[in-house]
């Protein structure tokens, strides 16, 4: 027979271990942010996307069929935007691989989402940019961004043709 307290002992120096592990690698799974110690809220996640996008300097605007760059405009705030285009933003979660045009976003393996380095979420926003023409002129162009999110909100852009 085994001794109970060989027993105990490899309980208490690899099965609590492995417990612990196997849980704070299933939080990570799901999108857990151990910085916050929650989940973050759809409307964070809109707002971390929207904040990102529109603190860039310039953004992709189709002209004549080519993608041109030109300085925009800033929006005040996200509660601005959304009073605009209450129909402008979606989460697609844990689908950014399947919805996004694959030459964005970096390959992925099933290690990356439980490492927590790997992309949950995919944030759509129907982005009006507003920008000055060569000529001055202000105009006005809706591209669709998109943003994968890391579990703590960390964006990376991606960039997505908008559907005719």
């Amino acid at each position: 027979m085994i001794d109970r307290i060989l027993l105990l002992a490899i309980f208490i120096f690899i099965g609590i271990p492995l417990t612990m592990l196997s849980i704070f690698y299933s939080l990570n799974y799901s999108g857990f942010c151990f910085a916050k110690m929650r989940y973050l809220s759809n409307e964070e996640k809109l707002r971390i996307a929207f904040d990102y996008n529109n603190r860039e300097d310039t953004l992709p605007v189709n002209v004549d069929g080519k993608i041109k760059f030109y300085e925009h405009i800033k929006y005040a705030s996200f509660d601005e935007y959304i009073k605009e285009n209450p129909d402008c933003c979606s989460i697609n979660h844990g689908e950014a691989y399947k919805i996004a045009q694959s030459s964005f976003i970096p390959e992925s393996s099933f290690l990356d989402p439980i490492s927590g380095l790997g992309f949950r979420d995919l944030t759509v926003i129907n982005f009006k940019v507003r920008y000055l023409d060569e000529n001055g002129n202000q105009r006005v162009q809706e591209v669709r961004l998109g943003n994968t999110l890391r579990n703590c909100g960390r964006p990376v852009s991606i960039w997505f043709d908008k559907e005719p």
